[in-house]
């Protein structure tokens, strides 16, 4: 005996396969609609973190180009104080406030003629020894006694207000005078200065600083233009020659 049984018939069975359909699209169309407000809230996040990344490696790049500009600067400078430091003939002399020196160069004169300095060829010095005096001299390939000149080394404040900021900051200069008058001033490095205190927290560093250490000069520099800028110093003890090699 057989019994066929048709499952389409009857108002039932379409109503029932269209709901299911409507229920399930509508929970397709939720799912998607709450992925893309994840998706969007994952992205503002990493975008806002990116930015602050890159503005914090900005910042650092800033911070780094002007250290090494900083670095530069000083050495640069310190090179050249080192250089008239090694060739002075007589042991510097140092101001109070360690912020200058002085010392006796050889073989510079002035010329009259032309307003400036003549300079003896280092090649052609010779070194005597005196024993009278029992001290040494030098003279030219001549045979003539070489001319001497006073070199002076300072770290001239801009302003000598101690409420200025100016005060903390100055030019280093180099001066070549003889006993006559003549005097010739060099710049040898502009607004060199800092923010940093001492260690005690209760004064500023200053830009260059000279302490004799008996045959050695100690030559401090401290440099740092802004505030938020990293500071760099150099601190380095420098043994004195008996001849200066160069002009500058």
């Amino acid at each position: 005996m057989w019994v066929r049984l048709n499952i389409n018939s009857g108002s039932s069975g379409p109503g029932r396969n269209y709901s299911m359909t409507s229920n399930q699209t509508r929970h397709e169309e939720g799912s998607t609609l709450i992925e893309i407000i994840i998706a969007t809230v994952v992205f503002i996040v990493v975008l806002g973190l990116s930015l602050a990344l890159a503005a914090s490696f900005s910042k650092f790049g800033g911070e780094a180009d002007a250290d090494s500009a900083a670095q530069l600067d000083t050495h640069r400078t310190f090179a050249r104080i080192e250089s008239v430091l090694r060739q002075g003939w007589t042991p510097p002399v140092i101001s109070a406030d360690g912020e200058s020196l002085q010392l006796d160069v050889l073989g510079y004169s002035w010329n009259a003629t032309r307003q400036g300095w003549d300079r003896v060829d280092p090649a052609t010095w010779r070194r005597e020894y005196d024993l009278s005096q029992g001290t040494y001299y030098f003279v030219d390939g001549s045979g003539f006694a070489l001319p001497v000149a006073t070199c002076t080394l300072a770290w001239e404040r801009l302003s000598t207000d101690p409420g200025s900021e100016d005060y903390h900051f100055g030019e280093i200069t180099s001066t070549l005078s003889d006993t006559s008058g003549n005097s010739t001033t060099w710049t040898m490095a502009s607004r060199i200065g800092t923010f940093e205190l001492n260690e005690a927290g209760t004064s500023r560093l200053p830009g260059l600083s000279f302490t004799s250490h008996g045959q050695s000069v100690l030559v401090e520099m401290h440099l740092q233009r802004k505030s938020d800028a990293i500071p760099y110093s150099i601190r380095s003890s420098v043994k004195r020659r008996n001849y200066l090699e160069d002009a500058q």
